[in-house]
Formats: structure tokens, C-alpha cells, sequence
């Protein structure tokens, strides 16, 4: 299931009223053209978008920066997606639906265990 932009913006929305500054992708090659230029704190995907989806945007994100935590997010078969994410370059996986409180959980989780000199941004897709 492709991330609609509806689910996009309300992402985009509700992490901004958190405080986070964000960028938003409308697929995997926009979302790396955008990492490629500035660096960010967090990255979250969804697993299915047209061209490249989310496994080969995370490996592509931890190519140029391994420390970069980025998060998967799926409507998949919650059991085949875990079992991928352990050979993956992705960090977490959650799994549709969620609520924003997860979002919100698991971004500030993610970014507390990175240690990070600059700002805190999110890359949504």
C-alpha cells in the first residue's frame, strides 16, 4: 500500500506542531535527492512507493550516512516485514494503522538514541 498524500500531510502536519522541521518527498528518488543536499536527523518511508521503495531509500540513506535512523513505515504482513528489517538498513518498522502518538513515540525515541550536533528534522514520505 503507496503512503497517500493525505497520510503525507497529515505526517507532515502533526510532526511540525511537535516541532520538528520537516521536508516531504512524494517518492523514494525525490526523498533521496533531498537527503543528498541537506542532512537530516530522522528519515521515515513507507515500504511501497513507485521506483525505488523503501528498502533500497533506507540503504541508500545509510550509504551516505550510517548514523541517519530512518523508519519504515507498512501496511504489510507485520511477521515477513520484521523478519526483512533485520538484514535491512532500516531501523524500526511500524505498521499501519497507527496514530500520530506512535508517530510522536517512535521519532523521539529514534532521535534520542542518536547523537545528533544539529537540529531536529524529519524527512516524511
Amino acid at each position: 500500500m503507496m503512503m497517500t498524500a493525505n497520510i503525507r500531510n497529515i505526517l507532515s502536519l502533526g510532526l511540525s506542531f511537535m516541532g520538528y522541521d520537516v521536508a516531504v518527498a512524494n517518492c523514494g528518488d525525490e526523498g533521496l535527492n533531498l537527503f543528498q543536499k541537506s542532512l537530516f536527523d530522522l528519515v521515515i518511508t513507507d515500504l511501497d512507493m513507485p521506483g525505488m521503495d523503501g528498502w533500497n531509500l533506507a540503504f541508500c540513506i545509510k550509504e551516505k550516512s550510517p548514523n541517519t535512523p530512518v523508519l519504515l513505515i507498512t501496511g504489510k504482513k507485520r511477521r515477513a516485514v520484521l523478519e526483512m528489517v533485520k538484514d535491512s538498513s532500516v531501523d524500526f518498522a511500524l505498521f499501519k494503522p497507527f496514530k500520530l502518538e506512535d508517530i510522536q513515540k517512535t521519532v523521539q525515541s529514534m532521535l534520542d538514541t542518536r547523537s545528533s550536533e544539529c537540529g531536529t528534522r524529519a524527512l516524511t514520505k
